[in-house]
């Protein structure tokens, strides 16, 4: 079974927004052994600034993923995603490199 995994980012090159202001997200899919993009979303950037409350637009624009990584992401939008059962982690740089350290590492190996 695939692994579906979304990242902030505009470019779909590098992870570059925060996720309570995020308005593109790029949707990736893994085996395990190799990861192809599959999708562009767009969303609403509901969030100017401080964010506490209003995530549901986003869990439910990313329902489907089992991971988000973002540039950054506050204590409540973390908590409220986790408690959905996503995964959200902080990163920065190329998606190709966390893709290809995900495989690696075997980050979301199922089963």
């Amino acid at each position: 079974m695939n692994t579906r995994i979304a990242f902030a980012s505009t470019d779909g090159f590098e992870v570059d927004q925060h996720f309570g202001s995020a308005r593109i997200f790029q949707i990736y899919e893994t085996d395990g052994s190799d990861y192809q993009r599959v999708e562009t979303r767009k969303t609403d950037a509901l969030c100017q600034g401080s964010c506490e409350g209003g995530f549901d637009h986003l869990f439910q624009a990313l329902s489907d993923c089992d991971a988000v990584f973002v540039l950054k992401i506050g204590q409540g939008a973390s908590a409220y995603m986790i408690s959905r059962g996503k995964r959200v982690f902080e990163a920065y740089g190329s998606v190709d490199a966390i893709m290809e350290k995900v495989i690696e590492e075997n980050l979301f190996q199922k089963g």
